[in-house]
């Protein structure tokens, strides 16, 4: 609380609890706002930006970010809404990050950017919602088409892959070298503009007639231009993070 009072900010937004931000404005005298954006392309998220615009003074550029996203939504629907389901590959999401780090066993159901574009994700009938721990049983049973992995965690999978060389080698996506990234997105809050940018990388993977215009290099760093105000793939991709075919145990 000190050393906010010392910084003297003229406004401060939160994403935490109320009690949380109340006990900030009443110790700081600031003013606090909390936002609870919650979904890449959800009402949520547009009335959140719109509130920091309105306090910042940039309504007018907010808005336009706004229709940006919204039509990166519309160009992903148009893309992929309209292709038969018994047309569409399986697909699996692991070694996602959540609470920590996680193997290939860590997944996610309704996970937002199969949902942007319609994929058939297979951890989606469990019922569960959001990352969580998948039994490496279901995940032969269902044998996805398509894999794709987060590179951060590359090393858990591929040290669970020195153990259990069969369940892998069994796998219909190894087989046929359909493993690709995800570029890990949450970090104590949903990086949007990253979620959105996987999405369209999905969709070139997926279905790559339907995205065949698609450079998803390209559409990241339009993404990443307009809701970051400059390009950022290549500093990602410096770092490992890019988009990419990859081979489990290499």
């Amino acid at each position: 609380m000190e050393e906010l009072i010392g910084l003297n900010p003229d406004v401060i937004i939160g994403l935490t609890d109320e009690e949380t931000l109340t006990d900030i404005a009443e110790k700081t005298e600031i003013p606090t706002i909390g936002i609870y954006p919650d979904g890449m392309f959800d009402e949520s998220f547009y009335t959140s930006l719109q509130l920091v615009g309105d306090i910042l003074g940039e309504g007018e550029h907010v808005n336009s970010v706004i229709d940006s996203i919204k039509g990166w939504e519309e160009e992903l629907n148009l893309l992929a809404g309209n292709i038969p389901e018994d047309e569409k590959p399986s697909v699996y999401t692991g070694a996602v990050s959540y609470r920590g780090a996680h193997g290939f066993e860590g997944t996610y159901s309704q996970y937002p950017p199969f949902m942007a574009i319609n994929a058939v994700n297979v951890v989606d009938e469990t019922g569960e919602e959001g990352a969580f721990i998948v039994d490496l049983e279901k995940v032969t049973m269902w044998d996805p088409d398509i894999i794709f992995l987060n590179p951060a965690n590359m090393n858990l999978v591929n040290d669970d892959y020195e153990k259990n060389k069969a369940f892998y080698k069994n796998l219909t996506a190894v087989k046929n070298k359909q493993i690709h990234t995800q570029i890990p997105y949450n970090y104590n809050w949903t990086n949007m503009e990253l979620a959105i940018a996987n999405a369209f990388y999905a969709g070139k993977v997926i279905y790559p007639q339907q995205f065949s215009e698609i450079d998803p290099v390209e559409k990241a760093d339009e993404i990443f231009t307009i809701m970051l105000g400059q390009p950022f793939y290549d500093r990602m991709a410096a770092d490992g993070y890019e988009f990419r075919r990859i081979a489990i145990g290499e």
